[in-house]
């Protein structure tokens, strides 16, 4: 699904009304019947419907709601601002709505509402469109704690709730509720579908109201992609029958510890798993003969990273110029052996490395200088930090993190020149200009080696030869997709790091035939 950010919104409206002939009268006509749909489809007929509109054209979307919903609804707009409507569209529908026998208060004391708002059954946030900047007023911060303590009223926001940063998905939390759907107009916006702000969406309705057609996407370009199982099935690399083992790259994988056995297994099988000809394991000796019997497809090279006798940087150079990616720091540790192969292949010209957990963790002892590290490479670095580890690398805590995803996903990668996966809910792929969001995931994900398995599969595609941004977007959606099918057989609880790869090669067959 393409992102728009809202920045070009009113240029979009413009274009449509010139080169297209879509007024902007019909669009808000056609943003009032996708709302009216969804009161339709929630809400009773006979139900109390109250509208809060603003003075722009959200609020001329929601009194053309209004107008649509009245004579099967007991309809009341609330004239937020007591300034009526700005411009002529909106005063269309707002004189249409009133000539029609409709009825509009103007607010001017939040107090008088709670009443009637409390023996209401549909509530319609008409408020601010998606470009609304700056503080919020009182009377909007007021009407948001209303919202907020409504438990019976479905709450039904027209293109973001008050309190959400389209751009962005950041929240300010003093004027904000949760609505229960959000109904998104021509375009998703990059914010409505990240954390925190995706919280307070609630469902989202998307309604193109026509401009998704192929003259506007050819004049307007995608600010981001939401994840979904079409676009994965683009990003899916296509195979020849008459290619071999050759064709699709060589991996080595420098993943696992003796405190972290586990990571191996899982990063090593989520690989076999990605479509790469060859796998080389390069770690301890005993993880490898551990590792043979049941993964016997990899080629092992047992190096003991801790002994005095060998440059585990030397090593991890040599090998790393004849693959076509490396993985390493998936359960590593955080060793000075891992510490100097990491450095050392950033230091070095090659092919792509994708650097997971302790690898990051390592540079992020000495941040200034791991991100030095990073920024001056000439491989290609793919990232795939937690919010904790993206902390210590970037030096942001993790509260600032969480509440600016994008922009700081987005800056972080751009300055260091790599692709940052920022994992989480709704994880974040970037290399600074390019941007995929993921749709697929749920706590089902939240245990330890989760993220060994996502690190393995993305390295595997990365080495058969996709670029890293789209092996990083594919990888995470395929990932959560897994998850949330075994989801339902195990529920959120009962899914473990285990059962992740083989269902992820099974929902790459399935989107294989999308």
């Amino acid at each position: 699904m393409i992102l728009i950010d809202p920045s070009k919104i009113p240029e979009i409206d413009r274009f449509a009304c010139d080169e297209l002939g879509i007024s902007v009268r019909e669009l808000m006509l056609r943003a009032g019947e996708a709302v009216a749909r969804a009161v339709r489809e929630n809400v009773p007929t006979g139900s109390k419907v109250r509208i809060f509109a603003g003075k722009g054209n959200n609020g001329g979307d929601g009194y053309a709601a209004a107008t649509l919903l009245k004579g099967c609804y007991d309809v009341i707009v609330y004239d937020v601002f007591a300034a009526g409507q700005r411009s002529d569209e909106g005063r269309y529908f707002l004189e249409k709505f009133i000539s029609s026998g409709g009825c509009v208060v103007k607010l001017s004391d939040t107090m008088a509402l709670r009443d009637d708002l409390l023996e209401s059954h549909c509530v319609i946030d008409a408020i601010f469109g998606t470009g609304f900047v700056g503080s919020y007023p009182r009377i909007t911060v007021e009407l948001a704690q209303i919202f907020s303590s409504l438990k019976d009223a479905f709450k039904i926001a027209i293109d973001l709730p008050l309190g959400v940063n389209a751009s962005d998905g950041s929240l300010d939390i003093g004027a904000s509720y949760p609505a229960d759907l959000t109904v998104a107009l021509g375009f998703v916006k990059p914010g409505l579908v990240s954390y925190p702000a995706k919280e307070n969406v609630g469902k989202l309705v998307y309604d193109n109201l026509g401009l998704q057609n192929e003259a506007v996407l050819s004049h307007f370009s995608a600010d981001g992609y939401y994840i979904d199982r079409e676009l994965a099935a683009e990003l899916i690399p296509k195979r020849r029958d008459d290619s071999h083992k050759g064709t699709y790259g060589k991996l080595l994988m420098i993943t696992g510890s003796p405190e972290f056995p586990g990571a191996a297994h899982l990063s090593l099988e989520a690989a076999l798993r990605g479509g790469v000809g060859y796998v080389t394991y390069l770690g301890e000796p005993k993880l490898c003969d551990s590792l043979l019997p049941k993964l016997p497809e990899a080629i092992y090279k047992p190096f003991a990273f801790r002994s005095q006798e060998e440059n585990p940087a030397d090593i991890a150079v040599a090998l790393s110029s004849s693959h076509t990616a490396t993985l390493i720091g998936s359960g590593s540790s955080r060793c000075d052996a891992v510490r100097m192969a990491v450095e050392a292949m950033l230091k070095s010209p090659g092919t792509p490395v994708v650097l997971d957990a302790d690898a990051i963790n390592v540079l992020a002892e000495a941040p200034e200088r791991g991100r030095e590290l990073i920024r001056l490479s000439s491989r290609k670095l793919i990232l795939t930090p937690h919010p904790l580890e993206f902390s210590r690398i970037c030096g942001v805590p993790i509260a600032e993190i969480q509440q600016n995803r994008i922009a700081l996903a987005k800056a972080f990668a751009k300055e260091n020149n790599c692709v940052l996966v920022l994992k989480g809910a709704a994880t974040i792929v970037t290399d600074g200009e390019g941007l995929y969001i993921n749709s697929s995931g749920s706590s089902a994900l939240a245990k330890a080696g989760s993220g060994d398995v996502l690190a393995g599969f993305l390295a595997s595609l990365v080495a058969s030869g996709l670029d890293g941004l789209r092996a990083s977007a594919l990888a995470v959606y395929l990932h959560g997709l897994a998850a949330d099918t075994l989801s339902e057989q195990y529920s959120d609880f009962g899914v473990t790091p285990s059962d992740l790869p083989k269902e992820i090669a099974r929902q790459l067959a399935i989107c294989l035939k999308t």
